[in-house]
């Protein structure tokens, strides 16, 4: 279940709606409403803005509710900057506080703080940015080496020729996308050589896009 689905349908029954009443109310069918709930299919800006006005919840942060707390012990990252709660505080209207993860969403290694401007990071909504480690280099080919940090956008929406964080089979990687048809894409790859899987749209899931990668000297 995801967590969006997964928030969505624990403020559906604390509103006291049913599934067929909150799908009727969105103007979505009761299958789709349900199929987002456990995970199935994705819920994209449009249907979470109009899920969070009707219900009076935030559902930005469900994102990262369930992260683990900042670890310390990974030896090949830098432990966590240590910020003073009280000048977080006064900066929090200036800066945003970035969770860089691991490409699970599951730990979180570091923060970055970036400037905000008119509630937006880089032009977008501040509430979906974060960052992931790369996990390999089969992206080297795209200047996107192990260890690398990825800026990504929380989306679901697939613009072609772009580079996103995806989920395949159960397992999580950073590839390019390149539209081929109303219903297959091309996953590039590159390493030492270039690599593409044909694959059905529907046989993969867009977690988001990748906007900058950043790396240490």
């Amino acid at each position: 279940m995801s967590r969006v689905g997964s928030k969505i349908k624990q403020e559906r029954i604390k509103a006291n709606l049913s599934l067929k009443e909150l799908a009727k109310k969105l103007g979505i069918s009761e299958g789709f409403l349900q199929d987002v709930e456990i995970g199935k299919r994705v819920a994209n800006e449009n249907l979470i803005k109009r899920v969070e006005k009707l219900l009076n919840v935030n559902l930005s942060d469900s994102l990262f509710e369930e992260v683990d707390e900042p670890i310390e012990n990974i030896k090949e990252y830098r432990e966590p900057v240590k910020v003073n709660k009280q000048l977080e505080d006064a900066f929090s209207s200036i800066l945003k506080k970035i969770p860089v993860c691991d490409l699970y969403l599951k730990e979180i290694y570091d923060y970055k703080y970036l400037p905000i401007k008119d509630k937006k990071v880089e032009g977008l909504n501040a509430e979906k940015i974060f960052y992931i480690i790369a996990p390999d280099d089969s992206m080297r080919g795209f200047r996107i080496a192990k260890g690398d940090r990825v800026m990504v956008y929380l989306t679901p929406e697939l613009e072609t020729n772009s580079i996103y964080v995806i989920e395949l089979e159960g397992k999580r990687m950073i590839r390019q996308l390149k539209r081929l048809d109303a219903n297959r894409v091309l996953l590039i790859s590159q390493n030492n050589e270039i690599k593409t899987e044909s694959k059905d749209i529907k046989s993969f899931k867009i977690i988001g896009k990748c906007i900058k990668v950043e790396f240490e000297l």
